[in-house]
Order: C-alpha cells, then sequence, then structure tokens
C-alpha cells in the first residue's frame, strides 16, 4: 500500500458536519517554509485541505515512519498550528476594534449556524467514538447480540481466557479438597482387599496353607498342581530327591488327600501357673480411737469395725505372675517371688482383686482406712504397736535400722523380714505404701464411724496407708496417712488385699 493510499484510508470517516461549508486558508509553514492550504471547520480542528500538501510535508512523514510522538490522527503538522495562531489572533483583534460581532460562515436554511469549536488534538479520538455511537448500535442489532459480544470482549480476550482458566483450576481444586475426605471415611468404614482385607484372609488361608504343606510331606509321591492348590495359597516347593522315597510297586499315583490336619503329637502345651491366694489372718471386729497427731488425723473419733480378713502379707511378686499370665493384670512385678509388689496403681489393685475373686469365687477388695488402721494398732493406742519410739528391726523404713539394709535399696526387703504385730500381720509400717479404698480428705470431719470407706464421686485422690521403704519411720507410723491419684503407678506403692466374712 502506497502512503498516498495509506493516508486516505487513515482519514476520519466523513461525518454528518463534512457537509457543511469549509473556510480555506493559505498558511505559511514555519518549519520548511511552504505555502499550504488548510481547511477550517467549525466541527473540526484544522487540516491539510489537499493529500497533496499533506504527504509532502515533512513532520508528517517523520510521525508516519514512527520517529514521531503521535500519530497521523492530527491531520497537521505542529508547526502549520502554530502559524494559524497569528491569524487567528489577529481576526480577533480587528473583530473587537470594529466592535462588530464574529464573522459566522453561511448556513443553508435547514441547518443551524454553529460557532467553530477546536478541541484539543486529543480529544480528537472520542469525537470519533461519539459519532460512532448510533452507527455501532445498529451494526450490533443487525448482527445480533453474541457476534456483538464476541467482536466487544476481542481487546480483552486474553484477560478473559486466564480468568475463566483459573476459574476452572479452583474449582477442582475445591471439588478435590470436598472429594477426598469422604474417599478416605470410606477406605476406613469399608477396607478394599490389600489393606485390612489382606489381614482376614492371611488368617484363613494360614490354616489350609499349613495343612497342605504337612501331607505333601507325608506322602511324598503325589504332586500337586497349581490347579490342586486352595485359593491364595502357594504351592510348596519340590521335596528333594533323598527325601522322595515311594516304593517301587508302586506305579499308580494316590488320590491327593483332602486337607485335613496332620495327625501326630501334640506339641507339649506350655504349663499354667500355680494359682498362688494371698494369705488370709482373721480379724474379729471392735471398736477404737481412730486419728493421731497430724492436721490430716484430726480429730481422733471412735470407729466401730466389724469382723474381716485381711492379707498376713503384702501381695507379693509370686502371687501377681499368675493374674498377668491370666490376662488379668499388667506386667509389672520385678524381683524375687517372695518380695512385695511394686508400682502398682490404685486401678491395678482393683484389676488385680477382680481377677482374684473371680479365679477363687471369694470377694475380694481392699481394706477400708478404719480397717486398716485398726489391724495396725492391734489395739494399742501408741505410735507403732511395740510403742512411741521407733526400734531397731521392727520395720522396713529409711533410717528405722542400724544395719541400713533398706536405706537405699531400689526395692523392699521380702515379705516377714521382720517381726508380726499381736494381730499376726506382716509389714504394716514401712516396706511398700498400700492402697485403701478410701478417697482422701483432708482430716476427718465428717468421716463414717462404722468403718466403711469414704468415698466421693468424681475424685482420682486415694489413701495411702504404712509408708514404704524408702520413706522415714514418721511415715510408718500406725495413724499415718497419705495420697496420690488412683490412675498413676509409683515404685514405692503395692497392695493388701481384704476379704468378707
Amino acid at each position: 500500500m502506497s502512503e498516498l493510499s495509506s493516508l486516505q484510508w487513515l482519514r476520519a470517516p466523513k461525518l454528518a458536519e463534512d457537509a457543511l461549508p469549509a473556510e480555506t486558508l493559505r498558511v505559511d509553514c514555519r518549519r520548511c517554509g511552504r505555502s499550504v492550504q488548510v481547511s477550517l471547520s467549525a466541527m473540526r480542528p484544522p487540516s491539510f485541505l489537499h493529500v497533496d500538501d499533506q504527504v509532502e510535508c515533512p513532520e508528517v512523514q517523520e510521525r508516519w515512519s514512527g520517529r514521531g510522538e503521535s500519530g497521523l490522527l492530527m491531520m497537521m503538522c505542529g508547526a502549520l498550528e502554530q502559524s494559524l495562531d497569528p491569524v487567528e489572533e489577529n481576526e480577533d483583534h480587528e473583530a473587537v476594534a470594529r466592535h462588530e460581532p464574529a464573522q459566522f460562515v453561511e448556513m443553508p436554511p435547514s441547518r443551524i449556524a454553529t460557532p467553530r469549536v477546536d478541541p484539543p488534538p486529543q480529544r480528537w479520538d472520542e469525537f470519533v467514538d461519539d459519532g460512532y455511537l448510533e452507527e455501532d448500535r445498529r451494526e450490533a442489532e443487525r448482527r445480533g447480540w453474541l457476534p456483538s459480544l464476541l467482536a466487544w470482549s476481542a481487546p480483552h480476550r486474553r484477560a478473559v481466557v486466564r480468568i475463566a482458566v483459573g476459574t476452572l483450576v479452583l474449582s477442582i481444586v475445591a471439588v478435590g479438597g470436598v472429594l477426598l475426605p469422604l474417599r478416605n471415611l470410606q477406605l476406613l468404614i469399608q477396607s478394599p482387599p490389600g489393606f485390612a482385607g489382606a489381614s482376614t484372609m492371611q488368617r484363613d488361608v494360614l490354616p489350609t496353607a499349613i495343612a497342605v504343606r504337612r501331607i505333601t510331606m507325608e506322602t511324598p509321591s503325589v504332586t500337586a498342581t497349581p490347579q490342586e492348590a486352595p485359593l491364595g495359597v502357594r504351592a510348596p516347593s519340590p521335596l528333594p530327591a533323598a527325601m522322595r522315597q515311594a516304593p517301587a510297586a508302586e506305579t499308580s499315583p494316590t488320590p491327593a488327600p483332602q486337607p485335613v490336619a496332620a495327625s501326630g503329637p501334640e506339641p507339649a502345651s506350655m504349663p499354667e501357673p500355680k494359682l498362688r491366694l494371698p494369705e488370709m489372718i482373721a480379724i474379729t471386729g471392735g471398736t477404737f480411737a481412730m486419728g493421731g497427731e497430724d492436721e490430716s488425723e484430726q480429730p481422733v473419733h471412735q470407729v466401730s469395725i466389724r469382723p474381716f480378713a485381711l492379707g498376713k502379707y503384702p501381695v507379693t511378686v509370686g502371687e501377681w505372675k499368675p493374674c498377668v499370665a491370666a490376662g488379668g493384670c499388667a506386667d509389672i512385678a520385678v524381683g524375687a517371688d517372695d518380695r512385695p509388689v511394686t508400682n502398682a496403681s490404685y486401678d491395678d489393685a482393683q484389676a488385680y482383686i477382680a481377677w482374684l475373686s473371680k479365679v477363687s469365687g471369694k470377694t475380694f477388695r481392699l481394706p477400708t482406712e478404719a480397717e486398716w488402721e485398726f489391724a495396725a494398732r492391734a489395739g494399742q493406742r501408741s505410735k507403732y504397736w511395740w510403742g512411741d519410739r521407733m526400734r531397731v528391726g521392727m520395720a522396713n523404713c529409711k533410717g528405722c535400722n542400724n544395719s541400713g539394709d533398706a536405706t537405699d535399696a531400689a526395692q523392699p526387703l521380702k515379705v516377714g523380714s521382720f517381726a508380726a504385730n499381736p494381730l499376726g500381720l506382716f509389714d504394716m509400717g514401712g516396706a511398700v505404701g498400700q492402697w485403701v479404698a478410701d478417697n482422701w480428705h483432708k482430716n476427718y470431719k465428717g468421716a463414717p464411724s462404722d468403718g466403711s470407706a469414704w468415698l466421693e464421686d468424681g475424685s482420682y485422690a486415694r489413701v495411702i496407708r504404712s509408708g514404704s521403704w524408702s520413706n522415714g519411720p514418721s511415715d510408718a507410723r500406725a495413724g499415718s496417712r497419705d495420697r496420690y491419684d488412683g490412675r498413676i503407678r509409683h515404685p514405692t506403692l503395692g497392695v493388701r488385699v481384704a476379704l468378707t466374712p
């Protein structure tokens, strides 16, 4: 396309105001010195009258080649615009001097005379757009709404595509975030083969596999084919030649035996631990003054005790092991069988008592706090059943013996290492701390007077009696009491059982 054709193609379309008569003016260009004719219209900015003058303008050529700052829509170079300024100023001055109104271009009777308006060059596109509003509307009505929408969105089509793709990706992620947890929940509810079902299948197949292998070993002349092997069972590998000793007289194969359990001696079962019940001491009832000198042991009050039986010793390791073997107790027993069980919680003690009652048919329980103190005092009112002062060789506690056997030992001494009290009970002070049935209360205000357990709903604090081998002589007193959380184990705590006749 030639430059002349390009300029003609870029010219603004013919508008309705082009029919208005235009004024022409010859103006000298300040840049090139040429004299060109300029078209002055009331509805358009000044422009070249002839296309040839526009083509020959050096400034317009520079703009066409891209070296200028604007395009061809100006229709006139800046030098000519500056040349028009003196002409317009002179016309205005002459009109003011003559006190005459400005001259208007004569218009046909059918049109209204409109004064010339010179919009700034940068507003030229807006004038063009305004002129096309009505034509665009008619074109949209002619083509339909869809082609018009596509034509309108052409400049923004890339952005629209990006928004659509982003929305699609976010939708997929959102749907996946909802469906994935549902899928995991379904897997938990109904596990497919290979997960939870795999273990069940293996358990069902295992006995059959063992039976097939045993039969093959007993009847070496029979070779199991893959079709004969049960589903899910791997066929056993062929036996070595040295083990295949079928009689020569046998020529016909024997029928395949059914998978049954192999006959033969059954493996010897593990011997069950011998049941060892705690040795019990019968205690007649009576009334005694319960309490002591410590604040938690006040007030001293009279309590009536009904007849009951109490363990001669704390529960030993040997007595605890059968419960562990039966699955009724936790495996906490360490040391020799004649040592008291340690590291037992209140819950462990209850588990042992439940198992012991089941296997023996008797109703074992923990002693109440009043029963324990009644048995520990053995009819005496002194701090210890032998008096008010600790004596050497009377209790397994810290600092209670000159020999120091149990002062810093990791475990208490074996039960019965010291003298029994008048009722025949051993280790009723020292050795191991012993759980009783009562909940902890800070003192005896409101305590029952019939020797029953003083319980409190929702409380985990339980009473501990006897002290231990790692506690001092004061904790070994008959009236001494302490507390601990019944759900927690401690290395110094053990068990002594009671029995209701």
